[in-house]
């Protein structure tokens, strides 16, 4: 039998930070897809996961559900970081343990045990801050994912801006987040809170300038908290400058490895001469938000696919 398993690229829109604080936060999940492929006639090989991330972790912790089955993880970002290789490792392996433990049965793969899960494992490092696990939250639901870590709550929306548009654009520069949170302490995110509030009232209201507005208020606060990397604040800066730009900032730790644009959508021909000169490149965007989580299942020899999905959001923009 083999099992297919794919989940969206996720990006930190708003929350870095604020989320840390058992607080909220929003990620947009795109295609390209995360997949992992597993053969239940195997060996025990594992690749594409390293042995220390999360999910090599929870593959040695169910050592011995895995012990007859070869494992494969594609990356289609091929390594670049920013778009959520590490959590979307986590994910598909802790689902497919579920199927692998319960073959045929139809699972209803809750979420939140899932996110929980991935907190406790987070937690056996007394170090620093825990990764939130709001991006495997977002990657399992797809679309545009509000999160909020206490009480839990996750909900999947779409793009409101029917005339405007967020392009992704990797830096070049890669932050090891785990590294990253272990060196902090809790940071004061009060601001963050109100900004990230005043952002999702203007989208529910579908007042795009207000909510541009937020976006770079909430680039502004995390600049001021000391929480924007150089290579960005030079990145940010240079595309604000220009008056089609609605809004910039950095995505994930330190804002370092993706910028997000807005945009209106007949500026994407001059945002794109305008990133050609700083030597950046669209790699996803609002027009590209993607489904969620998804699982298929080969159980026959003769090549007939069984599909089990967990569906969300065909229709995103």
């Amino acid at each position: 039998m083999k099992i297919l398993l794919s989940c969206p690229s996720k990006t930190f829109l708003l929350g870095e930070y604020l989320v840390l604080n058992d607080g909220s936060a929003m990620t947009l999940n795109t295609a390209p897809r995360f997949e992992l492929t597993v053969n239940t006639r195997g060996e025990g090989m594992v690749s594409g996961i390293a042995p220390q991330s999360p999910a090599g972790q929870w593959i040695r912790q169910n050592k011995l559900v895995f012990a007859n089955v070869d494992i494969d993880f594609m990356d289609p970002h091929m390594g670049a970081g920013g778009f959520g290789a590490s959590s979307a490792q986590y994910l598909l392996v802790n689902i497919v343990t579920q199927v692998l433990k319960s073959p045929g049965k139809n699972e209803d793969f809750n979420i939140e045990q899932i996110w929980r899960s991935y907190r406790q494992l987070e937690a056996v490092s007394a170090e620093g801050l825990r990764p939130s696990g709001a991006d495997v939250v977002g990657q399992y639901m797809g679309g545009l994912c509000g999160v909020q870590t206490v009480p839990f709550e996750a909900k999947s929306f779409r793009w409101p801006f029917e005339d405007f548009d967020v392009v992704l654009v990797p830096t070049g520069k890669k932050m090891a987040t785990h590294e990253h949170l272990r060196g902090l302490k809790r940071v004061n995110t009060e601001e963050l809170e109100v900004i990230y509030a005043r952002a999702m009232e203007t989208m529910a209201a579908g007042d795009a300038p207000a909510f541009f507005d937020s976006i770079n208020d909430y680039h502004a606060e995390l600049l001021e908290m000391g929480f924007v990397a150089e290579s960005t604040q030079v990145i940010v800066t240079t595309l604000l400058s220009h008056p089609f730009v609605r809004a910039a900032k950095g995505c994930g730790a330190m804002g370092s490895d993706v910028v997000a644009i807005f945009i209106a959508k007949e500026s994407r021909e001059v945002l794109n001469k305008t990133l050609t000169e700083l030597g950046l490149k669209i790699v996803s965007s609002v027009e590209l938000l993607d489904r969620g989580f998804e699982i298929r299942i080969d159980e026959s020899d003769d090549s007939t696919t069984t599909i089990r999905n967990k569906k969300q959001n065909e229709s995103l923009t």
